[in-house]
């Protein structure tokens, strides 16, 4: 029996992961020819020139199921994989030119050493590694890269879990917030959403009104983001633009609702426009945050809660009246009038009865 080696060495020889050679067995392309009396998987030299012809059709752009037909059919069409050459040559070129820009700004830095410049180059290696789990574990090392290498490798990378980690690396820089305000703009609606959640965390307040402006975006997971960011930075200043969120189609009501009933007593002058809206999901909005908000502040807050809530019992909407009973009912005492009030009227007078009565309103 020839040489043989154990997974370990292949992959320490190799620069391969051992989660990816034993990727490859699981899918059949690179099954080791035996395993040792421990099992153990053992390659032997057929195995590592299948490896390298591995390898080889990856650089080509090649998918591994496209390898592993190309290994089982010597016919392989030649246009298909000088077309997948031509990408990966391409993708090759834009690393280079990110490598590039790197060692420009190293060039042009005074306090370098050649240790900065091996540094970048590593770095970019890294971060253009065909597997996700070496750009992770690149990504894991903020004070290996800049924010720009970070933010450039944010935009290339498709990996939703690889971009999750580069955005807490960014996070970690001391321009993170420069960055992402700029990275608000970025055409790519995942990444308008992914700088809105970095802003978020690092209690970005100065960057809440460049956040809100986004309330207006074309894509409504981005919306969802900012309308969660505000609620965690509570920016008085963005509660007329939240606030005007509850008339627009479709509204993230859930989010808009809990965001805005935190700001409490500083919602309250903003919410008497959509009480008035001729949008009827905006009214019914509304009216639910009124009544969270009086019922978290019964004494300070639960009056002019219900003063504004009160006069929709009598509202000709039967969905409207529902919710304002039940909306006077978590206020509490100060709710107690309107829901007397609406003892008369039929479709609403049995909850009523109860709230009075359950919620011990006498």
């Amino acid at each position: 029996m020839g040489r043989t080696w154990r997974i370990g060495e292949v992959a320490d020889r190799t620069g391969l992961t051992r989660r990816t050679l034993r990727h490859y067995d699981d899918l059949g392309l690179l099954v080791p020819a035996t395993r040792s009396s421990g099992d153990y998987r053992l390659y032997d030299e057929s195995d590592l020139l299948r490896l390298l012809q591995i390898q080889n059709l990856k650089s080509l752009g090649l998918s591994l199921p496209e390898i592993a037909a190309a290994l089982a059919d010597p016919d392989l069409d030649a246009g298909s994989t000088l077309r997948s050459h031509l990408m990966a040559l391409e993708e090759s070129l834009e690393a280079q030119h990110r490598l590039i820009d790197r060692l420009r700004t190293l060039a042009a830095s005074e306090d370098r050493s050649w240790e900065d410049v091996l540094t970048a180059i590593a770095m970019t290696q890294a971060l253009a590694h065909p597997d996700p789990i070496v750009r992770i574990r690149a990504a894991l090392n903020p004070s290996a890269a800049t924010t720009v290498d970070l933010v450039r490798s944010m935009r290339d990378e498709r990996d939703q879990a690889v971009r999750e980690v580069l955005m807490w690396s960014v996070a970690q820089h001391s321009d993170a917030v420069e960055a992402a305000v700029e990275g608000l703009q970025d055409p790519d609606p995942e990444l308008r959403g992914l700088f809105v959640r970095l802003l978020a965390k690092r209690r970005a307040l100065t960057a809440a009104p460049a956040i809100a402006a986004l309330l207006n975006d074309s894509d409504p997971l981005v919306v969802s983001a900012v309308v969660q960011a505000l609620g965690q930075l509570r920016d008085p200043s963005t509660i007329p633009a939240l606030v005007r969120l509850l008339d627009s189609e479709p509204v993230p009501l859930p989010a808009l609702v809990d965001t805005l009933a935190a700001f409490g007593a500083e919602a309250l002058d903003a919410l008497t426009e959509p009480l008035a809206s001729p949008g009827r999901a905006a009214r019914l909005a509304a009216v639910e945050i009124l009544g969270r908000i009086g019922g978290a502040s019964p004494t300070e807050l639960g009056p002019r809660c219900a003063e504004l809530v009160a006069p929709l019992v009598d509202a000709d909407d039967p969905q409207l009246r529902l919710t304002a009973v039940l909306a006077l009912g978590g206020i509490g005492a100060a709710g107690r009038p309107g829901i007397e009030r609406a003892q008369g009227h039929g479709d609403v007078a049995a909850v009523a009865r109860r709230l009075l009565l359950d919620l011990h309103i006498t």
